[in-house]
């Protein structure tokens, strides 16, 4: 029997599952229709298809170690195998990733500066997020899957053949000190996404001055191409900081006094980032917002059409 806390565990993780799997399955199918009718996708396009791939995983990982959590807890110590850490790794690293090379795709198109060397990197746009894509992205995962072999060591190698179970107790924290070592190598990424903001930020404030000075009233396609990238960007990097502090949470989880508050609080924290994130890329990212106003206003006829016919049969009946 489910108590209070694991059924608002489960219904707001379900919803936010739904909402992601909607918004990350919509990205992908859109962006994969254009890839297949015009033989290749633009850079910030085949970004998008990417990002949304790599977060649908993250949200089937999110769900599966939910169940865990709240169903079987001690499964998430003591398998021998951790298939769920290795999809959150690859996941969970890769979105991260991707998420940032779009933050910086969004600062070298939309931002402008006279510096030679954002010229520079400017004129090679695909060349610089392609770098991101293949080369920090492998690195990172080089590193987090040595620290998660570590980690075992202490968690099989010590944990399965101790005798007391305060020795397992040890090793367990020591399994789980290193996950949260790995949560902090997400810092890279977000520092430098943060430095895309940074300098989006002052060209929307510069591109803002030089309006005012030509008396410009409305706001012209270059102050909203801004604002919509630095609200993107933004959002990433606080459901980014949310999602560490839930993963924090859940890791520690097995050390609090009230472990079902900690993982009922710690889940839907995490799950909001992979899913609230894609949505607000939908909103700001005009051809995909487009896309889905098309799709909804005919479902939305049909649904009105649909039940101006059973209130004519209910009238007849």
């Amino acid at each position: 029997m489910l108590c209070g806390e694991e059924k608002i565990l489960l219904v707001l993780v379900a919803g936010e599952f739904l909402l992601g799997i909607l918004g990350n399955g919509f990205m992908v199918l859109v962006n994969g229709i254009v890839w297949i009718k015009n033989k290749k996708l633009a850079t910030g396009e085949l970004i998008l298809l990417f990002l949304a791939i790599c977060r649908l995983g993250l949200l089937c990982t999110l769900i599966w170690s939910s169940f865990l959590l709240v169903f079987n807890p001690d499964e998430l110590l003591r398998s021998a195998v951790k298939v769920v850490d290795i999809f959150w790794l690859l996941t969970h690293i890769s979105s991260t990733w991707f998420a940032t090379c779009l933050s910086v795709f969004y600062f070298l198109k939309i931002a402008h500066f006279s510096h030679p060397l954002f010229l520079w990197l400017k004129w090679r746009i695909n060349q610089v997020v392609c770098m991101l894509q293949v080369g920090p992205l492998l690195f990172s995962l080089s590193i987090d899957l040595s620290l998660l072999e570590r980690a075992y060591y202490y968690l099989i190698s010590r944990g399965n053949n101790t005798k007391t179970s305060q020795e397992f107790q040890v090793s367990g924290n020591q399994y789980i000190t290193i996950q949260a070592i790995m949560n902090f190598l997400s810092l890279f990424p977000f520092c430098l996404s943060l430095v895309s903001f940074s300098f989006l930020m002052l060209s929307l404030w510069r591109h803002t001055c030089q309006m005012k000075l030509h008396a410009t009233g409305s706001r012209d396609p270059s102050t909203e191409a801004h604002v919509r990238a630095v609200k993107a960007t933004l959002s990433f990097l606080i459901l980014l900081v949310l999602f560490i502090l839930g993963s924090l949470i859940s890791q520690w989880s097995y050390s609090f006094p009230n472990r079902k508050l900690a993982v009922a609080v710690s889940i839907p924290l995490m799950s909001l980032y992979p899913s609230g994130h894609s949505l607000i890329l939908i909103l700001y990212n005009n051809k995909l917002r487009q896309t889905a106003l098309k799709m909804w206003w005919p479902g939305k006829c049909c649904l009105k059409r649909s039940q101006g016919d059973q209130s004519l049969a209910l009238q007849v009946c």
